[in-house]
């Protein structure tokens, strides 16, 4: 089992300082990635690199403002090596559907494949097709995309890690984990409002999404996964966060008259349209919610079908 943090933050004077550990968990990087920071602060640029360490008391201390801002510059390096969508893809209407092979030419993405192999790597991550699929170069009928789903998709590219969006095909050299621009914003929010007060880091912030989330819908095993994709960031950060949760709302459970409701929408949809593909999609954008909550109400609506005494 790996070993528990032990964030450190104390005022030296008029400045924080905070330790290793407290790096790690206000960004959510592993031990190496951490120290690997560090350990190329002279390849850094001089005016945003990682803070020179300080003992106390037989730990390391790092001056947190300067740590800040190391941070900031370093997730804007990121962000700014995200591949460029075409500007055709803004020029076009939202409602416009488009090929597998047009929404790759428009994300610059090597070919069709990329979006393939994103869609059964990372269930969630990549847009769902649209229902009916479309023409394609030789007549054959292959997937289409919504442009306003692909739209949407190229704003969230932040160039993190592990399969989010914004990675690029391909091996990941060197690229560090680290929170998600979306967890940084509301965080930077957070920190504005919270003047005076002790700083929330990542891992609580997270804690509290995933407590909102839980009040909101009631827990259940995928939670973690969905709120990876919402936010960005590792799932198995995510997981640590609902952990942390469930154990200040140990009653939490799944609001069953919510799921039923829309167990209800899906197996009616399940009547009339039959089982299509790309029917929890569809429901997403027709009642809202995320695809993979209404995946769960199609796959709850397939049994009741299949036998109408469960």
């Amino acid at each position: 089992m790996p070993k528990a943090l032990n964030p450190q933050r104390r005022v030296v004077g008029d400045r924080a300082v905070v330790n290793r550990d407290w790096i790690r968990e206000f960004t959510g990087a592993s031990a190496g990635t951490a120290a690997r920071w560090y350990k190329v602060r002279l390849e850094q640029p001089e005016e945003h690199r990682h803070p020179e360490k300080e003992r106390i008391d037989g730990t390391d201390f790092y001056d947190e403002q300067q740590f800040r801002d190391f941070y900031t510059w370093f997730q804007q390096e990121k962000a700014s090596k995200v591949l460029k969508a075409d500007p055709e893809l803004y020029e076009l209407d939202p409602e416009d559907v488009v090929s597998i092979n047009k929404a790759a030419e428009l994300l610059k993405f090597s070919g069709p494949s990329v979006i393939r192999k994103y869609r059964q790597a990372n269930p969630g991550y990549f847009p769902e097709p649209v229902d009916e699929p479309v023409q394609g170069p030789t007549g054959r009928m292959i997937p289409g995309f919504r442009v306003g789903d692909l739209q949407d998709f190229d704003r969230k590219r932040t160039g993190d890690k592990l399969g989010k969006a914004g990675r690029r095909p391909g091996p990941q050299p060197q690229t560090p984990a680290g929170r998600p621009s979306a967890l940084e914003e509301a965080l930077a929010a957070e920190l504005s409002a919270r003047t005076g007060r002790e700083p929330l880091t990542a891992t609580q912030l997270a804690e509290q999404y995933a407590t909102e989330a839980i009040d909101r819908d009631g827990y259940h095993p995928g939670l973690a996964a969905e709120l990876s994709v919402q936010y960005g960031g590792l799932q198995r950060s995510w997981e640590y966060a609902v952990r942390n949760a469930l154990k200040h709302h140990p009653a939490a459970a799944p609001r069953r008259s919510e799921a039923n409701r829309r167990a209800a929408i899906a197996l009616t949809a399940l009547r009339e349209r039959g089982d299509v593909r790309g029917l929890a999609a569809s429901l997403a954008r027709e009642h809202g919610g995320s695809p993979d909550v209404w995946s769960r109400a199609v796959s709850a609506a397939r049994t009741r079908l299949t036998d109408p005494t469960t």
